[in-house]
C-alpha cells in the first residue's frame, strides 16, 4: 500500500509542477533579436561586373535575420564609393545599417561625407540607395567648398558627391553678376 502512495504523489508531482503557461514561456525569452553574424574589424569590397562599387569598413558588423536580413554598424563605419571618373567619395558615422535586399544603406550620427575634390557634407543622416547609386537626406546639411559654406534642409547627391542639390537652401548666398 506505502508503495502505491509513494507511486500516487510521484504521478501527481510530476503533472503538477511540469505545467507552463505561454505567457510565463514568454516573459522569460521575450521576443529578443540577437545577431545571427557578428564580425569585429570588418573590411568588405563589394563588386559590380568585377569592378569594385564599395568599400565598408568597421570595428563591428552584426547581421539580424527576421523577415528580411539587416546589417548594422554600431560602433561606427567608414564607406568608400570608388568612382573611376570622378573620383573616390568617403561616407562616416557613428552608425550604419544595411537592408541587404532592398540595397538601402542608413548613415546616422555625425555624418560626414567627402569628395575627391575636399569638398565636405555634414548631416546626422543620410540614406544611399544602391541601385540608382544617389544619397539624400531631409535633415538639415552643411556643405564645406572651396568658395564658400552652404546649409540647407534635404540633400540628394550622387554616390561621389561631386554632384548635389540642396532641396531647400537657407542663408546668404552671393551671386556674381558679371555676364561674359
Amino acid at each position: 500500500m506505502r508503495r502505491y502512495f509513494y507511486a500516487i504523489i510521484f504521478v501527481w508531482l510530476c503533472c503538477v509542477s511540469c505545467q507552463n503557461e505561454i505567457a510565463e514561456i514568454k516573459a522569460v525569452t521575450g521576443d529578443f533579436n540577437y545577431p545571427v553574424q557578428s564580425i569585429i574589424g570588418a573590411d568588405y569590397i563589394f563588386s559590380e561586373r568585377g569592378e569594385r562599387t564599395t568599400r565598408l569598413e568597421s570595428p563591428l558588423l552584426e547581421r539580424y535575420v527576421q523577415d528580411t536580413s539587416v546589417v548594422i554598424a554600431k560602433k561606427s563605419f567608414k564607406m568608400t564609393f570608388y568612382d573611376d571618373q570622378e573620383g573616390d567619395a568617403i561616407l562616416t558615422a557613428k552608425k550604419g545599417e544595411f537592408w541587404e535586399k532592398s540595397g538601402v544603406f542608413k548613415a546616422n550620427g555625425n555624418v560626414r561625407m567627402v569628395n575627391s575634390d575636399g569638398e565636405y557634407m555634414t548631416s546626422e543622416s543620410v540614406i544611399f540607395f544602391r541601385d540608382s547609386d544617389l544619397i539624400k537626406t531631409d535633415d538639415w546639411v552643411t556643405i564645406q567648398t572651396k568658395t564658400g559654406i552652404l546649409h540647407g534642409k534635404g540633400l540628394i547627391s550622387n554616390a561621389a558627391f561631386t554632384e548635389y542639390q540642396i532641396l531647400k537652401p537657407t542663408g546668404q548666398m552671393n551671386i556674381n553678376n558679371t555676364i561674359d
